[in-house]
């Protein structure tokens, strides 16, 4: 039966297809909407998003961002596959890969549900390669046969930019960790340590299966400095150069500078402590060594003072006495009298020579000598007068010649043997030792800026030896560690100025009980040995005009009075310009010009220069009781004939006198 409905029915039915009609537009609008919402995500996002047939021969679908990732415009894509853009091996490696997962869907279907990735190189435009990561998917119909491939590829040259500058970071700050000279160490907040470089290993002297997991307070010398550091910590969150003393595993304390702060987990948890320990026991030793040489600088400078005045007040005795002794009869009552104060004016120099020998201002006839011999002289004396002492030498053969003074070579070793005897009143054992040696800059010490041959002349003890605190101040002048009225203190300070004078280095090493041995070295010479020739003159005397000039009067007047006995003119001036003066008025008169060294207002290199400027020819005889060192050497090498030291006896006037106008 034909369906014939009525009006209403048809309408009814119209009504029913238009509502179904809006409701598919309104399907289709939101269908439109969300493929619009997701063709923009898809051809927004960065990744490469690619679409191709089953057999992989042609390119359904490229987003895109294959113009930003690969270089290439959607013209020049046309027609391409993704194979087009890929590297022979990659291309090998997939088609490989496709042909497997074929066979592999058909034995088990539900693979098709998995995800595959993969690295894949690209081709860029430019023919530079693009490492990115696959991943990729198979679709499937209802039959499992694979009907499309969808991928995402992910450009991962800037994660393995990242990846590789992350790798260099950390090699870099390893290499630090490692190679870094200063101790540095990570450790728990209970104080197990987690990381120590190898540095903080040998300077600490444990292995590193010692070291890891063990408690760092294993290496305080004073634990109560391990609670100093937490609270310091606790209240800053770090400690900055906080000096302090650790412990080796021998027991050696070191004194070091401790850097730390704490050590936070990614979520700010305080998980420990990390911190770097530098060793300053060599920097704090050099401080120490630095501030000896100065002080011993600063002494020296003002035993040179003493010294000096002291020679001069030595001067007047010693000219009087001179004159007296010329002026009584051996068999007078006073003569014996008068040498006995020249005898003591001799000892009263000797002691001032030992103070100008500490403080490098002696007088110093250099030659080339050979320490063996001057060992061997000195020990037999010395062994003749403490037979007590039993001295023992080990003179090495060949030993190479110094260039010194050898009375002050003398004097020195006879001081360093006193001193052991001194130290051994019940009678003991000296060793005497000599060696070349050839000497590294600053192997001994931070000012020993020059290496070279050396020789090395050591003096040994069995005695009581000394601590640090005394070792410290041996040197020094009038330091002694003996009873009142038994010693000066000047015979190590004397040897200390007389090796220093020689460019040479002393040094010291010592502990209780176990004796005390000091090292001397000196440079080695070049030069041949000279034989040491003794000659004697007698009183010599002259008829000429000479000037002398000095600040103080006493003086002036004590060697005018010696020269006048001479047979001299004299001339006197107390100041430079006197002498100025007075040598203008009297030029063509005066032979000879005695020139005081240290004077106020104008001194004697002063004086001196106005002399040479008046006449270049000018005869100066340098006096003073400083040494021939410093001033008066300049003075002997702009034109001064020759040096004298107060105090002087007549016979030595004399004789330098007459040295100096011949």
């Amino acid at each position: 039966m034909a369906d014939n409905p009525s009006y209403d029915e048809l309408m009814r039915r119209i009504q029913i297809l238009e509502s179904e009609n809006a409701g598919l537009r309104k399907d289709l609008s939101q269908h439109e909407r969300s493929e619009a919402k997701y063709r923009m995500m898809i051809e927004n996002i960065p990744d490469l998003i690619w679409v191709l047939s089953a057999d992989g021969s042609r390119t359904t679908y490229l987003s895109p961002s294959v113009e930003t990732m690969l270089g290439f415009s959607k013209a020049e894509i046309r027609n391409k596959t993704i194979w087009d853009f890929v590297t022979p091996e990659t291309m090998r490696i997939g088609a490989a890969y496709l042909a497997e997962e074929r066979e592999r869907l058909k034995k088990d279907p539900s693979r098709a549900r998995l995800t595959h990735s993969f690295d894949i190189e690209y081709i860029r435009k430019d023919k530079t390669i693009l490492q990115a990561e696959l991943t990729a998917r198979t679709i499937v119909d209802e039959s499992g046969q694979i009907i499309e491939i969808i991928g995402v590829s992910r450009d991962m040259s800037q994660r393995a930019m990242a990846e590789k500058s992350l790798k260099k970071s950390e090699a870099r700050y390893r290499s630090l960790f490692e190679n870094s000279r200063d101790a540095i160490y990570i450790m728990t907040i209970d104080g197990r340590v987690i990381e120590f470089n190898p540095a903080g290993i040998e300077l600490f002297g444990y292995s590193r299966e010692e070291m890891i997991g063990s408690d760092i307070l294993k290496i305080y010398h004073d634990p109560a400095d391990r609670g100093k550091f937490k609270k310091t910590i606790r209240e800053k969150g770090y400690v900055r150069d906080y000096e302090i003393k650790f412990k080796k595993k021998n027991g050696t304390l070191i004194d070091c500078l401790l850097t730390s702060s704490l050590w936070y987990a990614d979520d700010g948890e305080i998980l420990g402590y990390q911190g770097i320990i530098r060793d300053i026991t060599e920097q704090k030793r050099m401080v120490r060594q630095l501030q000896q040489v100065q002080k011993m600088e600063a002494i020296g400078t003002l035993a040179g003072g003493i010294a000096h005045n002291f020679n001069n007040l030595l001067m007047t005795i010693q000219g009087n006495t001179s004159l007296m002794l010329m002026k009584t009869d051996p068999s007078h009552p006073h003569y014996r009298k008068l040498r006995t104060i020249e005898q003591h004016i001799q000892h009263g120099a000797d002691l001032s020579r030992q103070l100008l020998g500490f403080a490098r201002g002696s007088h110093q006839e250099s030659k080339t000598v050979d320490l063996n011999a001057i060992i061997r002289m000195t020990a037999k004396i010395f062994s003749s007068t403490k037979k007590e002492m039993s001295v023992f030498t080990q003179l090495a053969d060949g030993l190479l010649p110094v260039n010194a003074d050898p009375g002050q070579m003398e004097q020195s070793l006879l001081n360093l043997l006193v001193n052991a005897a001194q130290a051994m009143p019940d009678g003991g054992d000296i060793f005497i030792q000599t060696e070349n040696v050839l000497l590294e800059p600053y192997r001994l010490a931070f000012y020993q800026d020059l290496g070279g041959q050396y020789v090395k002349l050591s003096v040994t003890d069995t005695g009581s030896g000394m601590d640090k605190s005394i070792q410290e101040k041996i040197f020094e002048p009038f330091f002694t560690t003996k009873a009142h009225g038994q010693g000066t203190g000047l015979g190590l300070s004397s040897v200390y100025g007389i090796v220093k004078n020689h460019r040479g280095y002393i040094l010291v090493t010592s502990e209780p009980g176990k004796g005390s041995t000091f090292t001397i070295y000196l440079p080695a010479s070049e030069n041949p040995l000279e034989v040491q020739k003794n000659s004697s003159a007698p009183l010599l005397r002259g008829t000429e005009t000479v000037l002398i000039v000095d600040d103080e009067v006493m003086l002036t007047e004590t060697g005018g009075t010696m020269l006048k006995e001479l047979g001299y003119t004299v001339l006197t001036a107390n100041d430079g310009m006197t002498a100025i003066e007075t040598f203008t008025a009297h030029r063509e008169t005066i032979d000879l010009v005695i020139l005081d060294l240290i004077m106020p207002k104008m001194s004697g290199g002063e004086t001196f220069t106005q002399l040479k400027a008046i006449d270049p020819d000018v005869t100066v005889l340098i006096s003073s009781g400083y040494g021939i060192n410093g001033p008066a050497s300049d003075l002997l090498k702009k034109g001064a004939r020759g040096f004298i030291q107060k105090p002087f006896s007549l016979l030595e006037l004399s004789q330098k006198v007459r040295e100096v106008l011949r």
